[in-house]
């Protein structure tokens, strides 16, 4: 990558970080962390996710794993820590996807395309 092509990424990426959406994002993501209810319930969740793809690939169905993926998911965003995160991770997202446009547009090369192939 030439000098000035990576001079202009810092650039950007600095002002990323400097953004509402990345401030916000990391600042929910320690709330989340430090919510020891919420981390139990994450992994729960997690565990139970691996189990139920796992059956899933041998062509089973567990209705009662399934419910229980929904109650805990029920749970989850029942907490605020979880919802302020995901909602600063959808902003986030979605702000970094207006950048990857942009440049698409400006470069005239949907660089995206190749993932929604």
């Amino acid at each position: 990558m030439n000098d000035g092509v990576r001079e202009k990424v810092l650039e950007l990426a600095k002002s990323i970080v400097e953004s509402e959406e990345y401030r916000n994002f990391v600042s929910t993501e320690e709330v989340l962390r430090g919510d020891e209810i919420a981390q139990n319930l994450l992994v729960e969740f997690q565990e139970k996710q691996q189990q139920f793809i796992s059956r899933q690939l041998t062509g089973e169905v567990d209705e009662a794993l399934l419910d229980s993926l929904t109650d805990l998911q029920g749970r989850l965003n029942e907490l605020e820590s979880v919802r302020n995160f995901m909602d600063a991770y959808s902003k986030l997202v979605n702000l970094l996807g207006e950048v990857g446009d942009l440049l698409s547009q400006e470069i005239d090369f949907d660089f995206g395309e190749v993932y929604r192939s």
